[in-house]
């Protein structure tokens, strides 16, 4: 089975943007790892995110916060989980980027953009060094929606190492992007019934086992 190795967080506003993430990285090295957080500090936020990757879209909310309210101007958020893959077969990064909806033309909330890069060594497509921000001596600077898009559709086009992204409001698409999952070993059934269901709520454990009346 596929474990996260590292996880990265680009331009992620939280608690009435009282909180804000620039550009952080978390490096569990495929090992069981334990998050430890101050009330509010952004362990259910983390794990909210997180599991946006991996659910369709009825499943991103968690109690009263919707996965939308994190997301209120044009300038595109990014959530990236890289995986070591089984028997040496390198790495795969599961990332999306996504901002307040700029099309008045239709009824959705968000532009989604999901993507998936396979890779054996440290490449330009990897997680650390997908070129989604600028820095320079002084400061760090985000890049537009479209302009990582086209970035993305160059890396497609190259074929250089294995890039794949998928439009998560083209039905379809948000289609081709679950099955790609499942050649992982990832599964969204499990992320939907199981693991957001521990995290919705503070004692989801004991109520995910709340039903089991013996250890089968």
């Amino acid at each position: 089975m596929s474990k996260i190795n590292a996880i990265r967080l680009v331009n992620v506003n939280y608690n009435h943007n009282a909180y804000h993430i620039s550009d952080e990285t978390l490096r569990l090295n495929g090992q069981s790892t334990l998050i430890f957080l101050d009330n509010g500090g952004g362990k259910s936020v983390i794990v909210q995110l997180l599991t946006a990757l991996f659910v369709h879209k009825g499943h991103r909310n968690f109690n009263k916060r919707t996965f939308a309210s994190y997301f209120k101007t044009v300038k595109p958020t990014f959530i990236m989980v890289e995986w070591v893959l089984d028997n040496g077969a390198g790495y795969c990064l599961t990332g999306m980027m996504v901002r307040k909806s700029q099309n008045v033309d239709n009824n959705e909330e968000l532009e989604i953009i999901n993507f998936i890069s396979e890779y054996r060594n440290a490449c330009e497509q990897d997680i650390n060094h997908l070129p989604v921000v600028e820095r320079d001596a002084k400061e760090l600077r985000l890049k537009s929606f479209a302009a990582c898009r086209d970035i993305f559709e160059g890396y497609k086009k190259e074929k250089l190492n294995s890039f794949f992204y998928y439009d998560m409001n083209n039905y379809a698409q948000s289609k081709q992007y679950f099955s790609k999952l499942a050649e992982y070993g990832i599964d969204y059934r499990e992320w939907e019934s199981i693991l957001k269901k521990i995290n919705s709520d503070e004692s989801g454990l004991s109520k995910l086992f709340s039903d089991c009346k013996d250890e089968k």
